[in-house]
């Protein structure tokens, strides 16, 4: 890779950076390539970048930034998902290395944690916003639901 190519690599890191909520590494040793597709595919919606990256390069782009802490979690050759809704990327995450034992979760950072193996795996078991939404709304309906289930039952009688 020539230096302005990795310069470019290293500003288009950075502006996925900006935008991003949480950045997770992992380490991908003995995954297939069609494993590593499988995981970029359900990955896809959930980040602005999935990518293999140079160790030395990420740590550039990571420098100057909130998530400068992961850089310390990159040892070995890794791949960085950067998210932009960093709770479904946990849940994506930890079923996929449940599944495929080559994957290896290194951590992380979201919002201002950075996280380990088994916080990321605690995340992905938190409902996500839609979920709570949907709880709320639910609590919010039912009253109203079974005031009028009873009113019109109380209305056949009568009847």
């Amino acid at each position: 890779m020539r230096r302005e190519e990795k310069s470019d690599l290293i500003s288009a890191l950075q502006s996925s950076l900006k935008s991003a909520n949480g950045v997770f590494v992992i380490e991908n040793h003995g995954l297939t390539v069609r494993e590593m597709e499988t995981l970029r595919n359900e990955l896809r919606p959930l980040v602005s970048l999935f990518k293999v990256v140079k160790n030395r390069l990420m740590k550039l782009a990571l420098a100057d930034t909130d998530f400068a802490p992961v850089s310390d979690m990159m040892k070995r050759p890794t791949a960085v998902a950067i998210a932009t809704d960093a709770l479904a990327v946990t849940k994506v995450l930890a079923k996929f290395a449940d599944e495929h034992p080559n994957l290896t979760i290194v951590g992380g950072k979201m919002d201002a944690d950075v996280l380990g193996v088994n916080d990321i795996v605690q995340l992905s078991k938190l409902p996500s916003l839609l979920e709570v939404r949907g709880t709320i709304a639910r609590i919010l309906v039912e009253p109203a639901s079974r005031l009028a289930r009873v009113s019109a039952e109380y209305g056949k009688k009568e009847n």
